[in-house]
């Protein structure tokens, strides 16, 4: 903060500085009293996609116990060993513990923030009151306080245009990944549900093996047993590639999205928050353009400058 002379000083006036200094630091505060409770629905989406996630992953988990069961019973119904091809439950469960990692970094990090923003609360409140000691207006400095309002307002205007177009951004990228993920995830499910239509086709040819050679004796085919097995384990094993893709999808999808709705919120909150601290700004400067004829008005006018920071 400047400590030059009172005015007429020119750039050194240490009203005007003080001034500055309580627009700057106001600003800040009001963007950390929003952020702050901000972070709490942050943290309640967060709490969404989690509970979210663990329908997706115990929807894979049974599919790779169908699997698993549907594998068993073929290797009964050949008797002779098969390699694994399912996929491992132990790979399910490092997804989900990758996931809840990436949640518990998340957490951390809004709750190291929220303790930043409330350390930065309070420093600027002190940091309020000693602009609140320099800042002693007289006849001069308030023809000085005019043009830096004009200043600000302009300012003010660029960044509530630059965080309306943020957050507008922001906004319509996450409907993108939500439309994406509504669209992949109905596909996905139609085609987990076709799949026992589209084997068995295969299953009714070889019934129709099995049957022309119960009646002519030629071309033995795979008993009825094992291709009920087979036909069987087909239908979970693809089942399963759809769940994986599914589960997959999903996570990638709402960690993407949960970026995305983090800034969607801090260029809607920033841009609320300037606005309002625009109209503010209109208001004292319409009423400081007043001309003032008598000097002993000086100090209401400097309490009503005061009262918009403190």
């Amino acid at each position: 903060m400047s400590q030059g002379s009172l005015c007429p000083c020119g750039k050194h006036c240490r009203a005007i500085q003080a001034l500055r200094d309580l627009t700057e630091t106001q600003n800040q505060l009001c963007l950390l009293a929003r952020e702050e409770s901000v972070i709490v629905s942050i943290v309640e989406h967060l709490h969404h996609v989690v509970s979210a996630s663990q329908h997706r992953f115990t929807s894979w988990l049974s599919a790779v116990a169908a699997c698993e069961t549907a594998q068993a019973n073929l290797v009964i119904a050949q008797s002779v060993s098969r390699s694994r091809s399912t996929t491992p439950r132990w790979a399910v469960e490092a997804e989900q513990r990758l996931f809840h990692q990436w949640v518990k970094k998340e957490q951390h990090h809004w709750e190291q923030r929220l303790l930043q923003i409330q350390r930065g609360m309070a420093n600027y409140h002190t940091y309020i009151q000693k602009c609140v000691q320099q800042f002693v207006l007289t006849p001069d400095c308030l023809a000085l306080c005019l043009p830096l309002l004009d200043e600000l307002l302009r300012h003010l205007e660029e960044r509530i245009e630059h965080h309306h177009l943020a957050s507008i951004c922001a906004h319509e990228l996450f409907l993108q990944f939500e439309q994406r993920w509504d669209y992949e995830r109905d596909r996905l499910d139609y085609e987990i549900a076709q799949v026992p239509q589209a084997y068995q086709a295969g299953r009714n040819q070889a019934q129709a093996r099995w049957g022309l050679y119960v009646v002519t004796g030629i071309g033995r085919p795979v008993s009825l047993t094992q291709t009920t097995m087979n036909y069987r384990f087909m239908v979970h094993n693809r089942q399963l590639e759809l769940y994986s893709q599914q589960c997959k999808l999903f996570l990638t999808t709402k960690a993407e999205q949960f970026r995305l709705y983090v800034q969607q919120m801090e260029g809607q909150y920033k841009a609320t928050v300037l606005a309002a601290q625009q109209e503010r700004w209109h208001m004292l400067h319409a009423q400081l353009s007043v001309d003032i004829a008598d000097p002993d008005q000086l100090p209401a006018l400097q309490s009503l400058v005061l009262s918009y920071f403190i």
